[in-house]
């Protein structure tokens, strides 16, 4: 008897490079990543650069992040959490630093 509750294990990335065209769309996954991470002072996307930047620094230079993952990066044996923060915002600010409610 099998059992009934099977887990789907999906392949392991492979790295685009941008010209991949989106189905059904006049797209490319660079025009995707333009529209989702053209703005590196979002919040996201910062911490995400912020990573890259570490990474490479560590000489990591095909490493890809995976997301929900217990560290953000491996080096070794060394498991790394990165933190970001920025002088400037991707929103309006009355001065550089200070948060609209501050």
């Amino acid at each position: 008897m099998t059992d009934p509750l099977q887990w789907l294990v999906p392949p392991s990335a492979v790295a685009l490079i941008g010209t991949e065209e989106i189905v059904g769309l006049d797209a490319t996954v660079s025009d995707f990543w333009q529209f989702a991470m053209g703005d590196l002072r979002m919040n996201n996307a910062r911490g995400y650069l912020a990573e890259f930047i570490v990474g490479r620094a560590l000489g990591l230079n095909h490493a890809q992040r995976v997301e929900w993952d217990a560290y953000d990066i491996l080096f070794g044996d060394i498991t790394i959490e990165v933190k970001s923060s920025a002088y400037l915002q991707s929103w309006d600010q009355r001065k550089p630093g200070i948060c609209q409610g501050e």
